[in-house]
């Protein structure tokens, strides 16, 4: 019971943040809105309860895809950016 209440709430945070990527579009650039939708995309990712490979149905696997696509391709930008500014044997920006 608790792991549905977590996917609605967690498709709820989904949708939220489609809303706000809409809103940045259509009404203008804003900040706050920005962070808000990236925001709710974290939550929706963290909120999502952890799916086993045997349970569940395709249709809650394609939603549980679904609603994990932003943040993953959130992380990999903000990987993207602050790999060359690691250290170490890390392959940077060379001068």
């Amino acid at each position: 019971m608790i792991n549905e209440i977590r996917l609605f709430l967690a498709a709820a945070f989904f949708c939220l943040g489609l809303y706000l990527v809409y809103d940045l579009f259509a009404n203008g650039f804003s900040w706050v809105v920005m962070a808000c939708a990236v925001a709710c995309f974290i939550l929706a990712h963290y909120v999502k309860p952890d799916r086993d490979a045997g349970d569940g149905s395709v249709l809650i696997d394609i939603i549980d895809f679904i609603i994990d696509i932003p943040f993953k391709t959130i992380a990999i930008c903000l990987r993207a950016i602050s790999k060359p500014f690691k250290g170490g044997d890390v392959d940077g920006i060379d001068f």
